[in-house]
């Protein structure tokens, strides 16, 4: 059994300039040996071509092309990768140092997805931790991408991310590889940072569709509950609990 399995991590970007360089540097540094790279870039004209090109000679594969949108993204760079798991980190997000090896060195042999802890990092300097929770998947997008490892034949399985959904692909994602058997291993390690600024955060586009993959996935009672805490939740951010990493994006 191969001891250090490869693994490929795919950088999907799009006139990102100011930030993907701090997502390149956090993989080609990483204390992981066995690592192949791919960007995938939609047809940048800000100046993150030129970035990329200072690295092509660490970067595996790349290619820059108009796109759908982030998951024909992610499509694109998976057909790409050769692999045996494949992480995704995109260009407002990087990795802690050791974020590979670490998820590559826990877990078991049975796990087919390995999801860690993500800190977020407001405009204010604001930080907080949220650990991915593989038990509320049914409830929303409770794991956290960017750490996320996931072995190539889930996706040879699974399929394709939806490309008509434009934030919640990836909660469509995981709850189709739930529901088709996979193991999901949480891992209680810091594995990446996220920037409070992404596309992710038009928090009214994502809860709509949020709903969509629910009424897609989960029927009777298990849809009722999970609309009921999505709405119950949505409350309680908005109106009684004010937390000043969240409050930076009203």
């Amino acid at each position: 059994m191969e001891t250090t399995p490869k693994v490929s991590i795919i950088t999907v970007v799009y006139n990102a300039v100011a930030t993907v360089e701090d997502t390149i540097l956090s993989v080609i540094n990483q204390t992981y040996g066995n690592i192949e790279y791919i960007i995938v870039d939609g047809g940048s004209t800000d100046g993150t071509l030129n970035v990329i090109d200072r690295y092509q000679g660490q970067i595996t594969r790349f290619i820059s092309e108009p796109d759908k949108g982030i998951a024909d993204g992610f499509n694109k760079g998976i057909a790409m990768a050769t692999g045996d798991w494949i992480g995704m980190i995109n260009a407002d997000d990087w990795y802690a140092p050791h974020a590979v090896e670490v998820m590559m060195n826990k877990g078991s042999a049975k796990d087919d997805v390995r999801c860690g802890n993500i800190m977020l990092i407001g405009k204010n300097g604001f930080e907080r931790e949220k650990k991915s929770k593989v038990g509320w998947l049914n409830f929303g997008m409770y794991i956290m991408h960017p750490t996320c490892f996931i072995r190539k034949e889930v996706y040879r399985q699974t399929g394709k991310y939806d490309i008509s959904l434009k934030i919640a692909m990836d909660f469509d994602m995981f709850l189709r590889i739930k529901y088709k058997g996979f193991e999901i291993t949480h891992i209680d390690e810091t594995v990446a940072y996220m920037r409070m600024d992404g596309v992710s955060n038009d928090t009214v586009k994502m809860h709509h569709e949020e709903l969509a993959v629910m009424r897609r996935h989960l029927k009777g009672l298990n849809y009722f509950n999970s609309w009921m805490f999505n709405y119950l939740n949505r409350l309680r951010w908005k109106y009684f609990y004010k937390d000043p990493l969240r409050t930076q994006l009203n």
